[in-house]
C-alpha cells in the first residue's frame, strides 16, 4: 500500500481568512496545484482554487480586487490521514470532484496530496493503456480573439479548468485556470486569451501509451495535453489520470 504520506508535497502554500485577493493571487501563481489553504490559528478553514477565482472573476469581472478570502468560493475541504492510502484518497477525490486534500497527523497539517502529486508517482510506475482509452473527447473551446473574461465565463458555465484555443478550427493554443490566475495579478482588465496562454502546446496522439502522456505532464510540469491527428480530437487532464490510476496504484 501506498501512503499518501510517501507522495504528498510538504510544503503548504496558505493565506489567512482576512487576506486580500492581491495576496490570495500572489499565492496561487506560485502554486503549481492551482489551490491554496486558508489557515486560521494553523488549521485549515477553507480552500481556493484558481477554478474558485475564475468563478468569482466571471461573475464580478473587474470588480474582483475589491473581494477578500470570505467572500470566494471554495472547493470542498477534505482532510486525509497521513497513513490513508493513495488508492482510497484518489477515490474521495474522484467522488467529490475535488483536485487536492490537505495531509493530517493528529491535528496537524503536514502536507498536501493534489494530482500533481499523482502525476509524479504515475511517472515512477509503468501503466498499459493508450491515450485513447482516457481522454476527454466533450471538447469546450474558445476562439482565438476571445478574453480572459469571456473564457472564465465560459469555464464557469461548461464548468471545466482549460480551453483549447482555436483558429480556423486549429488548435493554436490553451488557456488554463491557472493562467487567468497569473493574468489577473497585473490587474482585473480583461487580456487577450493567446497572450496569457500558452501558444502552440505540446500535444499527443490517440494511439500514444499513457505513460508517455504522462512522462510528458510530469517532466514539463503541466495539467493538460490536447490530443491531436489531423484535428483536435481530445483533451488529456489530471483528472483523467485519477479515473485511470484509482484502481492500479
Amino acid at each position: 500500500m501506498i501512503k499518501v504520506s510517501d507522495v504528498m508535497s510538504p510544503v503548504v502554500v496558505s493565506v489567512g481568512p482576512d487576506s486580500s485577493m492581491r495576496e490570495i493571487l500572489d499565492a496561487l501563481s506560485r502554486e503549481r496545484s492551482g489551490r491554496v489553504l486558508v489557515l486560521r490559528d494553523g488549521k485549515p478553514e477553507a480552500i481556493i482554487t484558481t477554478r474558485g477565482i475564475v468563478q468569482a472573476y466571471s461573475k464580478y469581472g473587474r470588480d474582483l480586487m475589491e473581494l477578500g478570502a470570505k467572500d470566494l468560493r471554495s472547493e470542498r475541504l477534505m482532510s486525509v490521514s497521513v497513513d490513508e492510502s493513495v488508492q482510497n484518497v484518489l477515490r474521495e477525490m474522484a467522488s467529490h470532484d475535488i483536485g487536492g486534500v490537505p495531509v493530517m497527523d493528529g491535528n496537524v497539517i503536514v502536507g498536501m496530496f493534489t494530482e500533481r502529486d499523482l502525476v509524479r508517482l504515475m511517472a515512477k510506475m509503468q501503466y498499459s493503456g493508450l491515450v485513447d482509452s482516457i481522454m476527454s473527447t466533450n471538447l469546450v473551446t474558445i476562439d482565438e480573439n476571445a478574453d480572459s473574461l469571456e473564457a472564465s465565463k465560459l469555464m464557469t458555465e461548461r464548468k471545466v479548468r482549460r480551453l483549447p484555443i482555436m483558429r480556423e478550427g486549429k488548435i493554436v493554443g490553451i488557456v488554463t485556470a491557472a493562467d487567468i490566475v497569473k493574468g489577473l495579478t497585473q490587474g482585473a482588465e480583461p487580456k487577450p486569451v493567446l497572450q496569457i496562454g500558452t501558444k502552440n502546446p505540446l500535444v499527443v496522439r490517440r494511439l500514444d501509451t499513457i505513460m508517455k502522456a504522462v512522462k510528458i505532464m510530469d517532466e514539463k510540469r503541466i495539467g493538460t495535453l490536447p490530443v491531436v491527428e489531423d484535428r483536435l480530437v481530445g483533451i488529456i487532464t489530471e483528472r483523467d489520470l485519477i479515473y485511470a490510476s484509482i484502481n492500479s496504484i
